[in-house]
This record gives structure tokens, C-alpha cells and sequence, in this order.
């Protein structure tokens, strides 16, 4: 988050950050940076991987629209 800071020239709230990936190193990344995290289960990880790696939420796809905006409001 602290080059993300630098490159905006301000602070970041890290609760108006939502990460989504598709591994557990995506989600412990985004859980050292303090922020949201959702796992969608398109690679070879499965949601229950995700969610046991600590996502906030898990989707099978991003057709999943209302889970990505529901975290976003």
C-alpha cells in the first residue's frame, strides 16, 4: 500500500481497496496489506482454498457482478 501511496501522492484507506485474485498468495497478499480480499476460484485453486487462505468472500467467476458490487459499496 506504500507504493500505492507514493504513486497517488496521497494515503490510501485501505477499506477502499478490494483485491480480487485467484490464489492463496493473492489472498495473503492482500490480507498483509490490510484489505478486502475476493477469491474467484478460475485457476487451479478452489473457493474452499480461498476461503481457507482467509478471502473476505469467494465467487466461482466474475459473473458473479452483485458479490463484486456488494464489496465495492
Amino acid at each position: 500500500m506504500a507504493r500505492t501511496a507514493d504513486a497517488l501522492g496521497h494515503p490510501v484507506d485501505t477499506t477502499d481497496v478490494l483485491l480480487i485474485g485467484d490464489t492463496p498468495a493473492d489472498i495473503a497478499a492482500a490480507r498483509a496489506a490490510g484489505v478486502a480480499v475476493l477469491g474467484v476460484a478460475t485457476g487451479r485453486s478452489t473457493r474452499d482454498d480461498l476461503a481457507k487462505a482467509g478471502a473476505t468472500e469467494t465467487v466461482p467467476d466474475l459473473q458473479h457482478l452483485g458479490v463484486v458490487r456488494r464489496m465495492l459499496a
